[in-house]
């Protein structure tokens, strides 16, 4: 009787232990299976965007590298928390090393599948393999194998320029007149690119503090091309719901939902009142102001002055200043007319 019971048991155990085995084997596959899908699919729809963009033309597009999601967890050491260098609109970024370079890994914050950030990932791996550009942020590579891909680019130690403004890093050592200069001639220059690189212009419509990167050598980088788009101009696409960051975007684009050069336009030269003020557009937003309406009015009342940053009227001669804000005020402009009379303000 009592074999027969150890008998029993024993058979049990081992049923138990090829069951989980058998699980286990079943999840890998599984894994397997559902990482070549994603791959086949997510690699289908980048191949899509960047013929559209191109267009039949050959700019000279960077090498994407493909990574494995396994190379990934290896680079970020699982996803550790304490590589995480940030966190931005549903992801996080990783400071990571691949063959030996450091990089930045974008990841999506949850693992479920979510079709929206999807395309959004890989509108901006199409426009960063299709565009080169000095002054656009460098793409590594990107991996296909995940629900919502992820991103490898440039590691940018001296971070983004919302920080130099507002964050810690301007408490620290403020950027100076001479850097924040050189930062929006080169944003001026990516974004110039962007508009008439292709047949079509592709129009970033996200132009914000947030999204302006400095590497070693302080010169800025234009990133977060998730909402980039190729347009024809004079063609109005009604299905494109409006993007952007409160603060920056276009009341006119908000308006007539059309998507032309001007949405950047506009959104570059809040940045530049921003640079001029240390305001942030996007907080004042939050709050119910707008950045724009108080410089303008306090133009019209001849108080602009008020609004200029003191650290910055004390390195930068008025001269300066005025042509800056002049310039600002032409790209913020709702008409014409605007335009005519914020020549004769500062």
């Amino acid at each position: 009787m009592k074999l027969g019971v150890f008998s029993k048991f024993f058979f049990v155990l081992g049923q138990d232990k090829w069951e989980r085995k058998n699980r286990k084997k079943v999840k890998e596959v599984q894994k397997t299976e559902s990482r070549e899908e994603y791959f086949t699919k997510n690699g289908g729809i980048l191949l899509e965007k960047q013929i559209a963009l191109r267009r039949g033309k050959d700019i000279g597009a960077g090498q994407l590298k493909i990574l494995s999601e396994d190379e990934i967890e290896k680079a970020t050491n699982n996803y550790d928390p304490d590589l995480n260098v940030g966190s931005f609109r549903g992801t996080n970024l990783y400071k990571g090393i691949l063959n030996d370079k450091v990089v930045t890994i974008k990841a999506p914050q949850k693992r479920n599948p979510d079709p929206e950030l999807a395309d959004c990932f890989l509108t901006a791996v199409a426009i960063r393999t299709v565009l080169c550009h000095n002054n656009m942020i460098g793409i590594y590579g990107c991996c296909l194998e995940t629900c919502v891909p992820m991103t490898i680019h440039e590691y940018y130690p001296n971070k983004d320029l919302h920080n130099h403004l507002h964050g810690d890093l301007a408490l620290q050592k403020p950027l100076t007149w001479t850097s924040q200069l050189g930062a929006a001639i080169d944003i001026a220059y990516a974004l110039s690119y962007m508009h008439n690189a292709l047949s079509k212009p592709v129009v970033h419509r996200d132009v914000m503090s947030f999204g302006i990167l400095f590497n070693s050598s302080f010169h800025a980088k234009l990133s977060y091309f998730d909402h980039s788009v190729a347009i024809t101009p004079g063609k109005k696409d009604q299905s494109l719901s409006v993007h952007g960051t409160p603060g920056y975007i276009d009341p006119e684009y908000i308006e007539t939902k059309e998507v032309t050069a001007k949405c950047d336009v506009y959104s570059f030269g809040v940045l530049m009142l921003e640079l001029l003020t240390s305001r942030d557009p996007f907080e004042m937003a939050q709050c119910g102001d707008d950045l724009v309406d108080e410089f303008v009015s306090e133009v019209e009342r001849n108080g602009v002055k008020a609004l200029i940053d003191l650290i910055l009227m004390q390195e930068a001669n008025l001269d300066e200043i005025q042509w800056f804000a002049r310039l600002a005020l032409k790209c913020v402009a709702k008409k014409r007319r605007e335009t005519a009379e914020h020549d004769q303000c500062c």
